[in-house]
């Protein structure tokens, strides 16, 4: 796993948006997304400065035969062969239901009958294709 894939989950997972993590350690979203695209490779100082911030080492970002253990979510993302657009309304759509599972005041039997609802979608959508 290359650095670029690496900073896109670790700074996902940190519930921060890019340029705000940008800022934070000091460089424009520019230069982030240079080294998320892998146009460009951080220097020294900004490498530590990001590897601090993300809880990681710097060993551990720039050896790229070393990877993070991804969750479904993020297997999705980034395993997934269908258009950009469509992943993304997806991962929104994922990150709502998270939302939605572990922070409202929904009852579990509701929780259930929620679920049922997704899996019955999928599969009648399933049926169709």
């Amino acid at each position: 796993m290359v650095l670029g894939e690496k900073l896109e989950i670790l700074i996902g997972r940190k519930d921060i948006s890019k340029t705000d993590f940008a800022e934070k350690i000091g460089i424009t979203y520019r230069g982030l997304a240079n080294y998320l695209n892998g146009s460009r490779k951080p220097k020294k100082d900004v490498l530590s400065k990001i590897a601090g911030e993300l809880g990681v080492s710097v060993e551990f970002l720039t050896d790229d035969s070393k990877s993070l253990i991804l969750d479904s979510k993020e297997r999705f993302v980034f395993n997934s062969t269908s258009d950009s657009t469509s992943i993304r309304e997806a991962a929104d759509y994922l990150e709502k239901g998270k939302q939605i599972f572990e922070k409202s005041n929904i009852s579990q039997e509701d929780k259930q009958a929620l679920f049922a609802c997704l899996t019955e979608m999928y599969f009648n959508a399933a049926k169709i294709d």
